[in-house]
């Protein structure tokens, strides 16, 4: 039933805008009045009053069709926390420009919907939104609503489009900063330390530059060399590598409590350029010398469920 209501639904919505209901209501006026003097005046603007709201729908719909919307993250997005929407609205395969058109993505905890006064042909522009999540996960499938109310503003015409390489994902909400310092607590889920290894004063060769290398230790004539960023690799000396480790399968409440502390201690290892693996039951997920081991275990902790499964970036439970 709800396929067929949909199949018949009109592929637009039409509103009447304060300015419009006035307008409207001086049209009715104007016709009444010509019908019943039979004034040649009158039945001419009651015309012209027609052909603006022809031409209304008209430039409005040549507004809306074919434009393309994507919804990406401007900042990292953390459970609970402000951060930023990068909204892009695209004009492909258009020959002339979208004028006051409104992007409104139907996400819980999005702010105001991005206005773009003009989209060129061909063309596309970006605007940055507030957006704060309510919890951590994938954010499933959404649509968005653009809309616009050129060019009298007499009408507002909106449509339902589906964003393009929908791929939104909230990180967890770190716990407190203080809490269980890494390494100060060896029994401990979060903090234990491992044998691992530091930095030595012998240069062995040259790696790719990571978020945590110091400045100090990038290699300038290979980073000129290979035109991207390279560090030095020492000998690695006796250390530890700090241990977070997450047990499952675990009660709801405590599991998701070990997971902000888990982000926490992630985002404080990567800002003090302390070594970590992250563990999840009897895996080790992230290693010290994994590349992107920043994104990767917020993606990680981000998706990880009580019983330790890792569903898709692609899944995940409507908010």
């Amino acid at each position: 039933m709800k396929a067929f209501l949909r199949k018949f639904r009109p592929p637009r919505k039409l509103r009447v805008t304060f300015p419009g209901k006035w307008f409207l209501a001086l049209t009715v006026a104007v016709g009444a009045a010509a019908i019943n003097t039979g004034n040649n005046l009158l039945y001419l603007a009651l015309s012209m009053n027609l052909s603006l709201i022809i031409l209304s729908g008209i430039l409005s719909e040549w507004c809306l069709r074919g434009l393309r919307v994507r919804v990406a993250h401007a900042s990292e997005a953390f459970a609970s926390r402000d951060c930023l929407l990068a909204v892009t609205c695209s004009a492909t395969g258009k020959w002339l420009p979208a004028f006051s058109v409104t992007v409104s993505p139907a996400l819980p905890g999005a702010g105001r919907g991005a206005w773009f006064p003009e989209i060129p042909p061909g063309g596309a522009d970006t605007r940055i939104i507030p957006y704060r999540p309510e919890r951590r996960g994938p954010v499933p499938s959404f649509p968005c609503t653009v809309s616009t109310r050129f060019p009298f503003a007499l009408f507002e015409k909106s449509a339902e489009v589906n964003p393009r390489e929908n791929c939104l994902i909230v990180y967890p909400e770190p716990g407190a900063p203080d809490a269980a310092p890494p390494g100060t607590d060896p029994g401990d889920h979060l903090g234990g330390k491992t044998a691992w290894g530091r930095e030595g004063a012998l240069i062995c060769g040259v790696r790719g530059h990571s978020p945590s290398d110091p400045v100090r230790d990038i290699h300038w004539k290979a980073s000129a060399r290979l035109g991207t960023w390279m560090v030095k690799e020492r000998e690695a000396e006796p250390s530890k590598a700090v241990d977070l480790h997450l047990a499952v399968p675990s009660p709801p409440g405590e599991f998701e409590r070990l997971v902000s502390r888990a982000c926490a201690q992630v985002l404080r290892c990567e800002r003090e350029g302390l070594p970590y693996r992250l563990r999840v039951g009897d895996r080790v997920l992230v290693a010290p010398a994994d590349a992107g081991r920043r994104r990767k275990a917020l993606s990680i902790l981000a998706r990880v469920t009580t019983d330790g499964t890792l569903p898709s970036a692609g899944e995940g439970e409507t908010p």
